[in-house]
């Protein structure tokens, strides 16, 4: 795990390059082609201002375009997010507590979004290149909306694949995606992406 973090860390401090938007979206529309049906582990890394890591866990993704996916954080605290497509469940399995709330609304500002998107992302963002930086390609995104939890999202390619992301936030504050063990073109259990509040616990909010 550290030396993913040093990877990336390394990689993000050095974000400079010649700007080529046409190639970067290219390579980035060709690589998000491929994600209409995926599974994958992912390590997560939370960074304060300074670079300190704040928080630090891992789980599992399973997604299926259109609309349905199961992000499942493992470490350190077990929590599930599902988007079953029309609804968004969030389940913290410590707490006993679920929150639902309509797809739409759920995922505006989450990671999962970009992964999501099926449409051309040069509608929502400015796709710029940074380039080559130690074993990945890199661009950069910047949302047209000024509303948008993250100022910047940077996406790491490697043979068209993507295989890491980092986005950073108003304050300062970044979060550091990288995934492990990718397999597209995955046939998923219908009930991966149905969630059923378990018995006993307090489920809060209004669905789609």
């Amino acid at each position: 795990m550290m030396r993913i973090l040093i990877i990336l860390t390394a990689v993000m401090a050095s974000l400079a390059g010649p700007v080529r938007a046409e190639d970067a979206a290219q390579r980035l529309e060709a690589a998000l082609k491929k994600m209409d049906s995926l599974s994958a582990e992912f390590k997560q890394t939370l960074l304060d201002e300074d670079k300190n890591v704040v928080q630090q866990s891992r789980g599992t993704l399973a997604l299926q375009r259109p609309g349905k996916f199961a992000w499942l954080y493992i470490e350190p605290f077990e929590q599930q997010i599902v988007g079953d497509g029309n609804e968004l469940w969030v389940y913290d399995v410590e707490l006993e507590q679920v929150t639902v709330k309509p797809m739409d609304a759920g995922i505006s500002n989450a990671p999962i979004m970009i992964l999501m998107k099926q449409s051309d992302v040069t509608q929502q963002f400015d796709v710029t290149e940074v380039g080559q930086r130690k074993f990945l390609y890199w661009v950069e995104l910047k949302p047209h909306a000024a509303d948008l939890e993250y100022s910047s999202i940077f996406i790491g390619l490697e043979d068209d694949n993507v295989r890491a992301m980092e986005l950073q936030d108003q304050f300062g504050q970044s979060t550091q995606i990288v995934f492990e063990n990718m397999r597209v073109g995955v046939v998923h259990n219908p009930a991966t992406f149905k969630f059923v509040p378990p018995a006993g616990v307090d489920v809060f909010g209004v669905g789609g």
